[in-house]
């Protein structure tokens, strides 16, 4: 496992060895048998296919002659390439012991539309790690109107980090966290009492994050392994038979409590609940969406809440028919006035389920798309289908037993 440093500062190398793209062009397998020590001829123009050839790593990394900084820049599908080489021992054996190879924690997208991830090369000892901030805010710049981020350090901090800029001015400090570079600001004088300024953000939502990386470092939290364990995908399918399984009997006991309560009402209520939950999942299936365990919770909550609905329309028409009124008189002020309870509290819930869409993570967010499909799926059934089938049979002459 890639060790977490919580990196705060390491300072970034001006150059790259030569024989770094020379050793690769020796582990290439379209190498020609000529001595690859011969030195080239710079006066010769090579073609593409020529210095793909001769020169495989700098053909992947490329390297922009009008920086003033050796940065490479590799392209999203040639970065596992260079891992690769990166990691090979002919290829160790040349890159100084002090030093490593690290990309860009994001992307940037070229004018052609292909995405590159930037590498540096850095000390591999970390100059200073992120135990010493205390805080850091990101803000936007009153003078230039762009995003900055405020860092304090404690006092140990500052004293290291006075000697660090004052010793590196006009260099860049290379922020990581979990092996990759967030920033590489350029250092532009010492930098006394521990108080920073750091800028070169394109966004707020990229100096935000920045932000959480420098309070993630400042996080006391040690990782310590306790207990490991490895599972096979019996656990899993396991748990989903489980969860079906308290579908099932949810189904069936809310199910049987309406038909003994409501009597033919709650029979209807019951065929009614089935197709509510083939919608949900047929809209699952539409979507291309994994059903997981969050989200069966979200249709055992979806069975009790399409039950209640039936149950105000049912208790309405028990009203209606206690007054003296017929079944048709009493079917069409039931759902009339019940239609106003239904409408609110499934709406509550349904912007419910939009909050925890949007502030959770995974599982949180499979149940609530659940459960939005769930409530969508509910008013459907309960305000057009079961009207429908209510009015159908009382038109029929059918006296509709609600209990």
């Amino acid at each position: 496992m890639q060790r977490i440093d919580d990196v705060l500062a390491k300072r970034t190398q001006s150059g790259v060895k030569d024989s770094l793209g020379n050793e690769i062009a020796k582990l290439d397998t379209t190498k020609k048998t000529s001595d690859t020590t011969t030195s080239t001829d710079t006066t010769k123009q090579l073609s593409e296919e020529e210095f793909r050839a001769q020169h495989p790593f700098f053909s992947a990394a490329v390297l922009n002659p009008q920086s003033p900084n050796a940065d490479a820049y590799v392209s999203k599908d040639d970065r596992n390439k260079i891992e690769y080489w990166l990691s090979l021992p002919e290829v160790q054996k040349v890159i100084p012991d002090n030093v490593e190879f690290v990309f860009s924690a994001k992307p940037f997208t070229s004018e052609d539309g292909k995405q590159f991830f930037t590498m540096f090369m850095v000390n591999k000892t970390p100059e200073l790690t992120g135990g010493v901030v205390t805080d850091a805010q990101a803000n936007i710049d009153p003078n230039t109107s762009s995003p900055i981020v405020n860092m304090e350090m404690n006092s140990e901090g500052a004293t290291d980090w006075a000697r660090i800029t004052g010793a590196n001015v006009g260099k860049r400090i290379a922020i990581m966290l979990d092996g990759v570079v967030f920033t590489a600001p350029n250092v532009k004088g010492k930098i006394p009492g521990g108080r920073s300024q750091i800028e070169g953000s394109e966004s707020m939502e990229e100096a935000k994050l920045l932000e959480i990386v420098l309070k993630a470092g400042a996080l006391p939290a040690p990782v310590d392994i306790i207990e490991e364990r490895i599972v096979g995908p019996s656990l899993g399918e396991d748990s989903i038979i489980k969860g079906f399984t308290s579908v099932l009997v949810g189904f069936f006991v809310v199910a049987i409590f309406m038909i003994f309560y409501y009597k033919q009402g709650g029979g209807i209520a019951a065929a009614i609940l089935t197709l509510t939950i083939l919608f949900i999942l047929g809209v699952l299936a539409g979507f291309g969406a994994t059903l997981t365990l969050p989200g069966i919770a979200g249709i055992v909550l979806t069975i009790g809440m399409a039950l209640d609905a039936n149950v105000l329309v049912f208790e309405r028409i028990r009203e209606e028919l206690a007054v003296g009124k017929t079944m048709k008189a009493s079917v069409d002020s039931g759902f009339y006035r019940a239609y106003a309870a239904i409408i609110d509290s499934n709406v509550v819930t349904f912007f419910t389920g939009i909050i925890l869409y949007q502030l959770g993570t995974g599982p949180v967010k499979g149940f609530a798309i659940t459960l939005m499909i769930g409530i969508v799926a509910t008013l459907f059934s309960a305000l057009f289908i079961s009207k429908f089938i209510m009015d159908f049979l009382v038109s029929r002459g059918m006296k509709i037993n609600v209990g």
